[in-house]
């Protein structure tokens, strides 16, 4: 039998920082939610939703150490778990209503297969995540993936970009740093930042940015701008 090839998620982070989320989890994750929407009448999950989005996760998916992945291997930002959670998931209940109203209430059937296909995805993925390209992962010891525009600011570039793979030697910002084995040597530090980096002044410049817009916390802007400080 032919092996089949390793997932999206494990082609990118070693298993000591994220793995797919199994099926299990993902129910898991649905279930705490909903309950959350029922408990507080939808406000309260609404709420919480919009204050973990940037970090691309439900109440759900927080409460049981999971992110909204994308393509690229990053983690989504706000505006794309948004985009997955609230725009992509209203467009499938606007089609299944149309198709349930043309055919007596049984189009409402339609949410069994779009949420049962992740149990025979090789991705795991639903059929939500197909159309957003989104991957769910689970973080077992509570390491938070970089999104894309972190990634940028360090002058990196997302792991399908850069063809970095679990593999690959560590990242210049430590941000995509995977473990080492014992007895690996350490790469020899830099001594000169690459011209994507920029000047420290265009990095601070651009954490600014992330931080008006909501893409890195207060604490994150705070410890990122003291080391662009500190290479000064």
């Amino acid at each position: 039998m032919a092996m089949q090839p390793m997932r999206r998620i494990e082609a990118f982070y070693p298993p000591e920082q994220l793995v797919t989320a199994t099926q299990g989890r993902r129910l898991g994750g649905w279930v705490l939610d909903l309950l959350v929407v029922v408990a507080t009448f939808g406000v309260g999950w609404l709420i919480w939703f919009l204050i973990v989005a940037q970090r691309g996760q439900t109440p759900g998916k927080q409460m049981l150490g999971m992110y909204i992945m994308r393509e690229d291997g990053s983690r989504a930002g706000g505006w794309y778990t948004i985009l997955r959670e609230i725009v992509v998931k209203t467009l499938f209940s606007i089609v299944i209503s149309v198709i349930s109203g043309v055919t007596n209430g049984l189009g409402t059937l339609l949410w069994l297969p779009a949420a049962l296909w992740c149990t025979w995805d090789h991705e795991r993925q639903c059929l939500w995540d197909k159309v957003a390209n989104t991957y769910i992962a689970h973080s077992p010891g509570g390491y938070r993936p970089p999104t894309a525009a972190e990634l940028r600011m360090q002058g990196e570039e997302p792991p399908a970009v850069s063809g970095r793979t679990t593999a690959s030697p560590a990242s210049p910002s430590g941000l995509m740093d995977y473990p080492r084995a014992s007895g690996t040597p350490e790469d020899p530090p830099a001594t000169v930042h690459s011209e994507s980096q920029g000047s420290a002044a265009d990095r601070l410049r651009e954490l600014q940015r992330l931080r008006d817009e909501g893409l890195v916390t207060p604490e994150q802007y705070e410890e990122r701008r003291a080391a662009i400080l500190d290479e000064l």
